[in-house]
């Protein structure tokens, strides 16, 4: 059964773009661009083995619908094992160290390579499963 990778990315475009990377690595999408209803009932409903979240997610109309950070930290305190990979525009070193401090496992800059992201997931997911 391939991976379930769960995409938090706000812009449908960037979720699309992500989705179709982690497709043609052979992984399995599940795309969120609006947890208003919570991350805690995402991740109960949809059981990711990875996720890929985006720092900054605002809804259309240009609200912020969520902090990043408290949403990796959430993440890793419901599922403690599952890899968090961000994927964001914040290129700050603040943003990256802080990122760690909230449990993130990787930090990687948009815009990327397919290739270097498809590569970090499966790096992830190997570390996953050689730690469990």
């Amino acid at each position: 059964m391939a991976h379930r990778v769960l995409i938090v990315e706000d812009s449908q475009a960037q979720s699309a773009l992500i989705a179709s990377i982690v497709e043609q690595a052979g992984y399995k999408p599940i795309v969120y661009n609006d947890i208003t209803t919570g991350i805690g009932q995402i991740l109960t409903r949809e059981t990711p083995d990875i996720v890929l979240l985006d720092l900054n997610l605002v809804t259309p109309q240009g609200v912020q619908m969520a902090d990043g950070f408290q949403v990796c930290r959430q993440i890793k305190r419901q599922c403690p094992n599952v890899p968090v990979i961000i994927v964001t525009s914040e290129g700050e070193d603040e943003a990256c160290e802080w990122a760690f401090l909230q449990g993130a496992d990787a930090f990687f800059q948009k815009p990327f390579s397919p290739t270097e992201l498809t590569k970090l997931i499966l790096e992830q997911l190997s570390r996953k499963s050689t730690d469990s």
